[in-house]
């Protein structure tokens, strides 16, 4: 899928100004085959930063499990419709691109498991805005290239700047 299908779709989705002020959400983790693997609640917030074009943004899913695994991003708007961002457990920086009310963001992040130990996965993320409190995202899970989780995650703003 090309971020470019996306052109002149509205309402346009802008991770600075989404990301800023406060949300809630919930996801659900599947196998590829359809099988549930995880639920999990989100809380997040993010701040504007228009002088650096950054939006620092932290959040936080709560899984079924008891597991908890909080990302910080530091997200910079590096010129219309490209992004880059860093998280203390990526392998070398996150990429994305927007156009209308799309972005897509890929990854590859040394993701804290329920055991302690780490599982480095790639993430191909899709991002839709709905209305300018409410995103939709189905992103995939993989290791090595190779896809084996689908996520299904629900963001819903609950304060602004």
């Amino acid at each position: 899928m090309s971020i470019k299908q996306f052109d002149g779709t509205t309402p346009i989705f802008l991770p600075e100004r989404f990301f800023h002020g406060r949300l809630e959400g919930w996801a659900v983790l599947e196998s590829l085959i359809g099988g549930l693997l995880k639920r999990a609640t989100i809380t997040a917030e993010g701040q504007w930063d228009e002088a650096k074009q950054v939006v620092h943004f932290v959040e936080t899913y709560r899984f079924d499990d008891g597991h908890e695994d909080t990302l910080n991003w530091t997200i910079q708007k590096l010129g219309p419709g490209k992004y880059k961002g860093l998280e203390p457990h990526l392998d070398g920086e996150a990429e994305g691109e927007q156009s209308g009310c799309a972005f897509h963001w890929r990854y590859t992040r040394d993701t804290p498991q329920s055991d302690g130990k780490t599982t480095k996965l790639n993430f191909d993320d899709w991002f839709y805005l709905i209305d300018d409190n409410a995103c939709i995202v189905r992103g995939s899970a993989g290791r090595a290239g190779l896809p084996f989780a689908t996520a299904h995650v629900t963001y819903r703003k609950i304060a602004g700047p």
